[in-house]
């Protein structure tokens, strides 16, 4: 199987030019294959599993509805949703022969994109809010417990994560750092097209024709791993006992039950109306994390 696609320059030397495209088949189809198996297994697990008590004075001070994305993080998710689902469909599609004005549209997708990592950045930045996705030895060792409870099919309330798990920070990491090299190597590849801003000029850059291969090669590393993520992101938004995250990703909100369900209480802790309410620097410092701590932001 051929991984990378190769080239003699003018000068007789093979230089990369980029991942070759089956590469992006291979992924689709592991991918797929993974979540064919996943499916088999959550279902027969559904059918079966009972849910772990909940105390009812722990009911009883969760509201009836519990605010889990705020407007901005519904937003610019919605954003981020469009603009890689954009690039994905204008560098792949073109592959199987349908031919349109893709180019423009992908690198006007990848602008959004990176606006977005920026506004990403800034808004954590500014709410203090890296360490909610920060990955502890706790999380590694809940994590492995619900792993043994789902093959067990067993429900075990201690094990349930505050609004994150491991899974869901391993996702997000995993996407920011595509996000990233997508980004990155795609701003120096505008170099050599003529855009609204600039014509191409592919030496202005000064970028040799193996260090531009290896550029290619990384930004086609990147794409195709987004092909695995959006399909795994897709296959378990639709998934039925994850219908309530997909849900609040709308309304911005889930129910007392789901909360209960699906949360640790004192891992997720809520404020009296449910909102997730950030303190602000100065509260963090003076109130500490106890009383005055509320829901994570996103």
């Amino acid at each position: 199987m051929e991984w990378v696609r190769v080239a003699l320059n003018p000068w007789g030397e093979e230089v990369v030019l980029g991942l070759a495209w089956n590469v992006a088949w291979l992924v689709a189809v592991v991918t797929a294959v993974g979540l064919v198996g996943h499916a088999l297994l959550a279902n027969k697990r559904e059918d079966r599993v009972t849910k772990a008590p909940v105390d009812p004075a722990v009911a009883a001070a969760v509201p009836a509805h519990v605010t889990r994305h705020n407007k901005s993080a519904r937003i610019s998710h919605w954003l981020l949703a469009a603009s890689t689902l954009t690039l994905l469909v204008t560098a792949f599609v073109p592959m199987l022969g349908l031919q349109f004005p893709w180019l423009t549209i992908h690198w006007v997708a990848g602008l959004v994109l990176g606006v977005y990592i920026v506004y990403h950045i800034l808004d954590t930045t500014v709410r203090l809010s890296w360490g909610k996705m920060w990955i502890g030895f706790r999380d590694i060792g809940e994590s492995f417990s619900r792993v043994r409870d789902f093959f067990a099919r067993a429900d075990n309330a201690e094990t349930h994560p505050g609004k994150w798990a491991l899974e869901n920070k391993l996702f997000h990491h995993v996407t920011a750092l595509a996000g990233f090299a997508v980004v990155i190597t795609g701003v120096l590849m505008m170099a050599r097209l003529d855009t609204w801003f600039w014509s191409a000029n592919p030496y202005v850059l000064e970028i040799s024709d193996a260090d531009w291969g290896t550029v290619f090669l990384i930004h086609g590393v990147a794409a195709v791993a987004f092909v695995g993520l959006i399909m795994l992101h897709l296959y378990l938004a639709f998934r039925p006992e994850n219908l309530w995250i997909t849900r609040s990703m709308i309304k911005g909100w889930i129910t007392r039950d789901e909360y209960l369900e699906h949360h640790h209480p004192d891992r997720w802790k809520l404020s009296k109306n449910g909102d997730r309410q950030q303190p602000r620097r100065e509260e963090a410092v003076t109130a500490g994390s106890s009383t005055s701590s509320s829901a994570s932001r996103d």
